[in-house]
């Protein structure tokens, strides 16, 4: 046990040794075993001692020394996405024609954690009634109740790894008869960087509970417009979407829950 120890210990020192020294001395062993996938021209890696306002010093995922990026041209262009810090995961796309040269600087480890944005309910048909009408029959104190934002988005995680956030317990059985429905949650269950670009993979079990084909599977795909420590956005389609940064998933579906209780309680009363 003790040898196996200090086999551990001595592979962390290794990595450490080869983000920090900015001498080469060798090929340096593969910090991430994970495949890039194909036609993916960007690099990853960590950022290491050495980086400044014109270069990064990253340390390749695949294994090898340190290479030095220079990114004057990507800050100019506003194409340095977040706050990169020594032993952050980054997302470098390079210049084509000059490979030392970043076009895109995009900081993975801020990228982690739950996004959100504000979704607010509508109103469900009425074959009978207008929009108009069922709005003028509320109290203002059942409209508070019912029109409540809810926070909507997802989770990133390590190791390309995504989860929904949105989920609620229905508090009672009278859910089907409020008036106003929310969007519906879309479950994502992964993401990656694809050449600069934010991919999120949607659900891969069908309503039928049967296992979607990988070539199959739904995906957002959106180009960066920002990112900072508490908030980003994303320009998927024609639409930049903007999201604010959780503590965690739980907080943001505490709130969630707490507007379902709100909303059935007023239901309840109702009845």
């Amino acid at each position: 046990m003790k040898n196996l120890v200090f086999l551990l210990i001595g592979f962390i020192l290794l990595l450490l040794t080869g983000c920090y020294n900015q001498v080469p001395t060798g090929n340096n062993s593969a910090i991430d075993v994970e495949v890039q996938l194909k036609g993916d021209s960007t690099r990853y890696g960590l950022a290491c001692d050495g980086c400044s306002d014109s270069i990064i010093v990253l340390l390749p995922n695949e294994g090898g020394d340190p290479i030095k990026f220079d990114i004057v041209t990507a800050k100019r262009n506003g194409m340095v996405y977040g706050n990169p810090q020594i032993g952050d995961a980054l997302a470098i796309v390079p210049n084509p024609i000059d490979s030392l040269e970043a076009v895109m600087v995009i900081d993975l480890e801020q990228m982690k954690g739950t996004w959100t944005f504000q979704v607010l309910p509508k109103l469900k048909p009425n074959p009978t009634k207008t929009d108009e009408e069922i709005l003028a029959e509320m109290s203002d104190s059942m409209k508070k109740a019912l029109f409540i934002p809810r926070e909507y988005g997802f989770t990133l995680k390590s190791y390309n790894q995504a989860s929904p956030v949105g989920y609620i317990m229905k508090a009672n059985s009278l859910e089907d008869e409020s008036p106003v429905e929310y969007p519906k949650v879309t479950v994502y269950t992964s993401w990656h960087i694809f050449n600069g670009r934010l991919y999120i993979y949607k659900d891969t079990i069908d309503e039928q509970g049967h296992r979607i084909p990988q070539d199959s599977v739904g995906f957002d795909s959106g180009s960066m417009r920002y990112l900072s420590a508490d908030s980003m956005a994303a320009l998927f389609g024609k639409k930049v979407m903007q999201y604010h940064r959780k503590k965690n998933a739980l907080e943001a579906n505490k709130e969630a829950q707490k507007a379902e209780e709100q909303k059935s309680t007023t239901m309840d009363n109702k009845h």
